[in-house]
């Protein structure tokens, strides 16, 4: 009688710790665009002297991309973009070597570069609304761990 009470403990121990509760795809561009409408940030057609230092997945619409001298971009992408989300490098395809520009140029995956994700708008962000962003995307669990 001892060890199923033992087992049925343990067992609803892991089952607890596996079972965590995230924050759906859906739920997640919601809440970047609410961010985005509630702390009214900038919108750019077109960033001049745009060089990608290195780049951190949000969601399959949204991205930061951190640029030369240390500018953060929240980059929001047309559509669904498949891979994003389990690709270790991405390629972004400019129409102008030095510039990035909304609805010209795409995101797409090292993997599936003749999938492409058109850049539907670039928001300049600072290194506390960073923070901010990528606090979003996360549940309330992820702190825990």
């Amino acid at each position: 009688m001892k060890k199923l009470i033992i087992f049925i403990c343990l067992a609803s121990l892991v089952s607890a710790c596996s079972s965590t509760a995230s924050i759906s795809e859906p739920e997640k561009n919601a809440a970047y665009q609410d961010y985005i409408t509630e702390q009214k940030l900038p919108s750019l057609d077109k960033v001049r002297t745009f060089k990608m230092r290195g780049w951190q997945f949000l969601s399959d619409n949204y991205l930061i991309v951190t640029a030369s001298l240390k500018k953060q971009y929240l980059l929001e992408l047309s559509g669904f973009c498949p891979d994003l989300g389990f690709a270790s490098n991405i390629v972004i395809k400019q129409s102008n070597s030095s510039s990035l520009t909304t609805r010209f140029d795409s995101v797409s995956a090292l993997k599936t570069p003749r999938i492409k994700c058109f850049i539907k708008a670039i928001h300049p962000v600072t290194k506390a609304q960073l923070k901010e962003i990528t606090a979003l995307g996360k549940s309330p669990d992820d702190d825990e761990k």
